[in-house]
């Protein structure tokens, strides 16, 4: 009887465990879904018209050149966070936790919860789609998302750097795979694409550093949050910091104070706002599936799962931009060469190696480590 206890122990401990994997999973789905719908509004109405140098307002000059990279950058980050955490906090009303996510905010979780927002939100999806207007600019924009996707080796480092985590030697190997996998499809991009290719990857490597400290910060507060009210208040801090202080004062920088209503009212009433709204939707579970799925399968293997939009974030853009031709490529376009691809491959594999020691994954290894859940 002692020993069907155990059994059930171990096998609903396997069921929790497949779960969070299966959230984890998920989550990289749901944001190659946001990649890919976020490229397509940049592409679509005024947007397209200002990333082509055009005007503004009437009677205006074309934006300058600081203003279309950074400015408008921050003003999609935060369109689509704005969207986000509309469509968090509706799912925090339908489960009557609007006065929990309230309270939340006020809390230490909550407020280290807003760091991660500050830091994963605007700096981060800011440096993303700058990266993405850059290398979509030389006409390869889903050649970045497996840089970016160097958030999961970049946040085991700095975790054995600020919180003492233990690096193993399965890691080590891991986070060599990852930083050669992205050797190899930046130099890959260089070689197709040229100079903005590097540019881009350049910012693609920033946007994975803040994500790296934010899966590193993240874990405590989404221990004690409910992930649901975890990513409402990240997606509306988020959404709020970039909407009301990095946009002004990059288009402040970039043009002058007179163009920030002027563009924040265009982009509010545009009909391409309905694609920031998917995509906004499809944000938010890449990012709460995320934290639920590290706080049930461990942050290691979640940011594995999450990173495997390294393969995602191309295909999805490949689907919506080309096959779909909705962003008016080709069916044929090709989001990765073959050998980008191959280097995508390897650094899923990489970020597995991080998460979890290869040799548990065969073998005698494995079946001990079985053993030692039903004792």
């Amino acid at each position: 009887m002692s020993r069907n206890a155990k059994e059930i122990r171990a096998e609903r401990a396997r069921t929790y465990f497949v779960r969070g994997v299966a959230f984890a999973v998920a989550s990289g789905i749901c944001y190659g879904l946001y990649t890919g719908t976020l490229t397509l509004a940049e592409t679509q109405g005024v947007w397209g018209e200002w990333f082509a140098g055009g005007p503004w307002g009437d009677g205006q000059p074309a934006l300058s050149a600081f203003t279309i990279t950074f400015a408008l950058a921050a003003l999609a980050a935060a369109l689509n966070d704005v969207m986000s955490g509309i469509w968090s906090v509706l799912v925090c009303a339908k489960n009557h936790q609007l006065g929990d996510f309230v309270k939340t905010m006020g809390t230490k979780p909550g407020r280290i919860m807003m760091l991660c927002a500050l830091v994963g939100g605007p700096v981060a999806t800011i440096a993303y789609i700058v990266a993405l207007n850059t290398a979509t600019a030389a006409g390869n924009p889903g050649v970045i998302v497996p840089i970016a996707a160097l958030n999961c080796a970049i946040g085991a480092v700095l975790g054995r750097i600020f919180f003492k985590q233990k690096l193993n030697g399965h890691m080590i190997v891991g986070i060599i795979v990852c930083l050669l996998a992205g050797a190899l499809i930046g130099g890959a991009s260089f070689a197709s694409v040229g100079a903005q290719a590097l540019v881009a990857c350049f910012f693609a490597f920033i946007a994975a550093f803040a994500w790296g400290f934010e899966g590193c910060v993240a874990g405590f507060g989404t221990v004690l949050i409910d992930y649901r009210i975890g990513i409402a208040i990240r997606q509306v801090t988020s959404g709020l910091l970039g909407l009301f202080v990095f946009f002004p004062i990059l288009a402040v920088i970039g043009g002058g104070a007179g163009s920030v209503g002027q563009l924040m009212a265009t982009a509010f009433t545009s009909p391409v706002i309905v694609i920031f709204m998917v995509s906004g939707f499809f944000a938010m579970p890449a990012f709460s599936f995320w934290y639920k799925g590290n706080s049930m399968c461990g942050a290691a293997l979640g940011m594995a799962c999450n990173g495997m939009y390294a393969f995602w974030g191309p295909f999805f853009i490949w689907v919506i931009m080309g096959l779909l031709n909705l962003g008016g490529l080709s069916a044929s376009y090709p989001p990765l060469s073959a050998i980008q691809w191959v280097g995508a491959l390897i650094m899923v594999f990489g970020i597995f190696c991080i998460a979890s020691d290869p040799r548990t994954w065969f073998g005698r290894k494995r079946r001990a480590v079985r053993e030692e859940e039903l004792a």
